[in-house]
Formats: structure tokens, C-alpha cells, sequence
């Protein structure tokens, strides 16, 4: 038997190529499942109590999890199970902040002067010794979820007084880029660097449209972002297979510079996009991977050194009621996903609480070359967002 654990994100995932999985989930019932346990409160103290329950009854080989909300409890329960994946020395590493900048600058790797503050006088004597600006933001959440740059004496004013479980770090200029990895049996399979456009993953901040496009092998940066992931993943407590997304900063003539690395799935839409360049469903892949079933690993390889010019891209939601959504997209743009309705309803507490994943619609772009592909990504936002509409705030009730 498997436990696979189903974070509310988790839309649309198919467990009918595997046997005898039992599903722990926080809303999604994926198609395929033996038995399916339902929890509200989707938290490692509550994942673990749940699967230690399913244990009496079920003896299980495996545990499967995709998401930052589950990494940590897939691990308790290996270890309590004494199964085999990721124990939670490593998987602690991957997810708290502080501990992974710990790891990796112990193994001599580049990062930024940083520390765990709990307070706003901690962050205001960092600023001091080492200037602006500054970044600061929580040790284990995701999603890009509060983050603060901070520039100014004014930024610093705004701060509570109380940050527990916070990190801030001197703000490392460059491009951030992301490289999503797999690592099997302790060896690396692929990696993967992709270049965020415009904003990155701060884009929803400013309701802008986001996405990221796959940088070929011949790219200048390839190679030394492929190189640094590697480098990472043996600086942090080792684990025999591994999903990998890592954030980098990069510039010209430097060698990259971790910002943050989790052991799980990117998030949508790096995915479909994943999936169109190497030809596989990245999330049936890991599952089988996870539950110890074989995987052709030298095929992925070799699509992964074969991966053309793909990007993904996505619109987020905006403070109000959406109105229109598109059913249709250009001959080139694929994997369109429509993941809101029209009369849904953002209001000022669900706008506010918004992560970087949070999208309306999203889908992918291919091309014969990386101009073409950046063309056709500015094109399609273009088209894609004239099909979406809005009513304003002050016209939706509560939204105020």
C-alpha cells in the first residue's frame, strides 16, 4: 500500500497507475484512489496523527507527498513507519530557510550575510551593520508569502514589533531563475533552468501576468546553474530521490547564488511546462518514482538534453469579481487552464492573503527559438488577458 498526501492544491491528480493507494487530502479526491480520508486542517501535526491511524489498518511501503504543506509530514512518518524517501534531517533542510543557508554556506557555497530575527529591533540592527537594501521574509513558507524588500527607513517603520520564525538577508542584486531538478537513487537525472520574466515570482504584487521560459542547453547560464544545483543537493542532508525547485540569483560573469531550494513539485504552471519539454507527466512521474516503482530514468535524461524553447505564463487574480474568462487560445499556445469562474469573487482578505501560484488561467508557449518564444509569451498575455474580465471593486460587496 501507498499513502499519498494531497494538498488542497492539488487539482486534478490521477493515482489509477498505481495500486492500492490510500489518500490523505485536504479537499481534491484524485481519481484512482483505494481509500480516501479527508482533513480540514491541512498541517503536519495533522497529516502525521491521520497517517499513523491509516497505519493500523494498512501496512504501508511508501509515502508519496508533492507540496511544501506536506514534505515535512511525509517525513515524520517515514521515519516513524521506518520506510524509505526523504527523512526529516533532509527534509527540514530543504524547507526552514535558516537551516538551508546553514548547509550550504558550511560547504563553502556563495550566499548573503543573513539571521533569524523574532523581532523588528533584530531587523533594524541588521540594516545598520549591513545596509540596504534588505530582504526579509518567514523560515519555512512558500509562495513567496511574507516577503518584505526592504529600502528604506520607512520599509523598517512599518514592521510589527514581533517576527517569529523570520529570516533577513542582504538583497543579492541579479536575475532570479529558477532550475527544477530530479535526482534518483542518489544520482541526478535532470535539471532544468528557466528564466522568470519581468517580475518573477514577486509579478502578483503588481497584478501582473508571470511565467518563466526554459533556457536550451546552449544557453551561457545552463551549465553553471546545472552545476550549483548539484553542488546544493550534496551540501544538504542527503536523500536517494528527490523533486527539486530551486531559486538562484544570477548575473553575468558570477557564479549563481542560491536564494532558496525545496524538495517537492514547482508550482502551476512550471509543470505543464515541464511536461510538454521532456514529454511526461511530471507529477505521475514523481508518483511512481516515490512509491519505489520503475521509472525509464535514461529517457528523461535524454529529453531533458533535448528540451527546446518552452515557457509557461499565467494571470493573476486582481481585488474583485471576474466577470469573463477565455475558452479559446492562438494555435501555438497550449495547455490552457481556466482555473476560475466567472462571478468568483476576490475580496480584500482572499486578495490579500494572494500567493505567486495563484493564477486565473494559465498555459504554455513553444517556439523554434528563445526570441520567437519571449514574442509569442508577450503576444498571448496580450490576447489572453483581453478574454478575462473584471468588475471593479468598489461595485462587489465586501471587496472593499
Amino acid at each position: 500500500m501507498i499513502l499519498v498526501l494531497v494538498s488542497p492544491r492539488q487539482r486534478g491528480l490521477d493515482l489509477s497507475g498505481v495500486d492500492g493507494c490510500v489518500v490523505i487530502t485536504g479537499g481534491p479526491v484524485p481519481v484512482g484512489a483505494d481509500a480516501v480520508v479527508k482533513v480540514a486542517d491541512y498541517r503536519t501535526e495533522t497529516l502525521v496523527a491521520a497517517g499513523l491511524d491509516l497505519a493500523r489498518h494498512h501496512r504501508f511501503q511508501r509515502v508519496v507527498s508533492f507540496a511544501e504543506a506536506d514534505v515535512l509530514a511525509a517525513a515524520q512518518l517515514r521515519e516513524t513507519l521506518d520506510l524509505p524517501g526523504q527523512r526529516p534531517p533532509s527534509a527540514l533542510a530543504y524547507r526552514d530557510k535558516s537551516l538551508m543557508r546553514e548547509h550550504t554556506l558550511a560547504a563553502g557555497l556563495p550566499g548573503p550575510a543573513g539571521q533569524t530575527v523574532e523581532t523588528a529591533f533584530e531587523v533594524r540592527e541588521f540594516v545598520a551593520a549591513q545596509g540596504f537594501p534588505a530582504v526579509l521574509k518567514p523560515r519555512s513558507a512558500s509562495g513567496s508569502v511574507g516577503v518584505r524588500i526592504l529600502r528604506s527607513a520607512a520599509d523598517l517603520a512599518e514592521l510589527p514589533d514581533q517576527l517569529a520564525d523570520h529570516v533577513v538577508e542582504q538583497f543579492v542584486p541579479g536575475e532570479v531563475v529558477h532550475v527544477d531538478g530530479l535526482l534518483v537513487d542518489g544520482k541526478p537525472v535532470f535539471a532544468l533552468p528557466a528564466a522568470y520574466t519581468d517580475l518573477a515570482c514577486l509579478a502578483h504584487w503588481e497584478d501582473s501576468g508571470s511565467g518563466s521560459l526554459l533556457l536550451t542547453a546552449d544557453h551561457p547560464w545552463h551549465g553553471p546553474l546545472t552545476e550549483e544545483l548539484w553542488r546544493v543537493v550534496e551540501a544538504l542532508p542527503a536523500a536517494s530521490d528527490l523533486l527539486l525547485h530551486a531559486e538562484f540569483f544570477v548575473a553575468d560573469g558570477r557564479r549563481p547564488v542560491l536564494c532558496e531550494i525545496a524538495s517537492r513539485l514547482p508550482g502551476h504552471p512550471i509543470p505543464p511546462m515541464i511536461n510538454r519539454a521532456l514529454g511526461l507527466d511530471l507529477r505521475d512521474t514523481w508518483l511512481r518514482i516515490a512509491a519505489g516503482l520503475p521509472v525509464d530514468v535514461a529517457a528523461i535524461a535524454d529529453a531533458a538534453s533535448k528540451a527546446g524553447s518552452v515557457a509557461n505564463f499565467g494571470l493573476p487574480p486582481r481585488l474583485g469579481r471576474i466577470t469573463s474568462v477565455p475558452t479559446e487560445a492562438p494555435a501555438w499556445v497550449h495547455d490552457l487552464e481556466v482555473l476560475a469562474t466567472p462571478g468568483e469573487v476576490w475580496d480584500r482578505d482572499r486578495y490579500e492573503a494572494r500567493k505567486s501560484g495563484d493564477f486565473v488561467v494559465t498555459w504554455t508557449v513553444t517556439a523554434d527559438n528563445e526570441l520567437e518564444l519571449r514574442q509569442r509569451i508577450q503576444e498571448s498575455a496580450e490576447l489572453v488577458e483581453a478574454k478575462v474580465g473584471w468588475q471593479e471593486p468598489t461595485s462587489v460587496g465586501g471587496a472593499g
